[in-house]
């Protein structure tokens, strides 16, 4: 594959990953002389239809959305033996999912980076009328750029449009199937619900919050039925009792529970106010109105050495189901579960109380010591 021509213009020059759709090769314009992403579909599937209209799908759906936050897509189209492919922007870093397997977990001004990020993509997605529904630190990438760092989005292959490009033989999201990676889907989500919106990227973002600054995530089983039972009613631990050495607020937990909400109407009402309120909560001083690039934090993170160890291999039927898969992008019937709980109260702060009866109580007394000693005065007198 290594020289290949693309479309007479991208020269493939070395592989930089592979995945279950297929590959992604540094390649070169040889016109611009320029460095690309070129991903390739897999030989075999780029001759099954779905796959070939879902590729095409994923690169449209990409090129809508005009933020410095999501990968951007150059190109698409057909190399002369029928392979379909996307030209995208090269990218140098690593995803979250690698800097989190590197240092457990982040500080919340590190988080907090991350979140204000990712919710200007989220935020621009949402107002195309597009809805990710794979939101994962494998989709997050660190991106090393002059200017600094920059957070980026990728693989909008299962979004979800909200008009004409949501053609039912192209969406594979139809009512009764899964589609996401399970750890992250939201209860309507892991139900199969075809009313799935943008809130579903709400909760996800709020699950990889949890795993960022915790270092394991809100819910954990050993197989995927289990796993969907407590996502759907569950208890959600407190990110503070989760990781306690983390010192992480009580504005944290506050945070997440709103952002866990299984009542979608009680996330969070959008991706900008998602992030500003985690910046309330954090303490920090970034903002959702400041420029893309990333701001230098130094605050380091702190290293936990709790690590999420579970193995997720159980049977489902007569299917083995490991961690490697039940990680990645699925499509399967839910299982039956029970319907959505109506949310907790949010925790609320203590109602401040008033030191203005104390005060009266005690001027009232206070003149009835005088008029008493005033009475005993005239009755010595007289």
């Amino acid at each position: 594959m290594e020289g290949r021509l693309i479309s007479d213009r991208y020269r493939l020059v070395s592989l930089l990953g592979k995945g279950g759709m297929g590959s992604v090769w540094l390649a070169e314009h040889t016109t611009l002389k320029t460095e690309i992403a070129v991903k390739l579909i897999d030989s075999e599937l780029g001759k099954l239809p779905q796959p070939r209209a879902r590729f095409l799908r994923e690169a449209q759906l990409a090129a809508r959305i005009k933020s410095a936050h999501v990968v951007q897509v150059y190109d698409h189209g057909v190399t002369s033996d029928g392979q379909p492919y996307i030209a995208m922007e090269r990218l140098v870093g690593e995803s979250l999912r690698e800097r989190l397997l590197e240092r457990d977990r982040l500080s919340r001004a590190q988080t907090a980076q991350i979140v204000s990020h990712v919710c200007r993509a989220l935020a621009r997605a949402h107002e195309a009328g597009l809805v990710h529904r794979d939101l994962k630190p494998e989709n997050i990438f660190m991106a090393r750029e002059a200017e600094g760092e920059i957070v980026k989005v990728l693989d909008f292959g299962v979004a979800k449009a909200t008009d004409a490009l949501s053609d039912s033989s192209i969406d594979p999201t139809r009512t009764g199937a899964l589609l996401g990676t399970p750890y992250y889907m939201s209860p309507e989500q892991a139900q199969g619900l075809k009313s799935v919106d943008y809130r579903t990227d709400l909760w996800a973002m709020g699950v990889v919050v949890f795993e960022c600054l915790t270092g394991v995530r809100p819910f954990s089983a050993e197989a995927l039925g289990p796993l969907i039972g407590k996502i759907l009613t569950g208890a959600i631990p407190p990110p503070t009792l989760a990781a306690p050495d983390a010192r992480l607020s009580p504005e944290i937990d506050a945070w997440m529970a709103r952002a866990l909400a299984r009542d979608p109407r009680a996330r969070f009402a959008s991706a900008k106010e998602l992030a500003e309120s985690f910046m309330v909560a954090a303490g920090t001083q970034e903002s959702l109105g400041r420029d893309g690039s990333s701001r230098d934090v130094n605050e380091a993170a702190r290293v936990s050495s709790v690590r999420n160890g579970d193995a997720l291999s159980d049977t489902l039927g007569t299917k083995t189901l490991p961690l490697s898969e039940l990680g990645g992008t699925m499509v399967m019937a839910p299982p039956q579960a029970a319907p959505l709980l109506q949310p907790a109260a949010l925790p609320q702060p203590p109602a401040a109380r008033s030191a203005l009866p104390w005060i009266v109580a005690a001027l009232v007394l206070g003149v009835l010591a005088v008029a008493l000693t005033l009475v005993l005065l005239l009755l010595r007198r007289s």
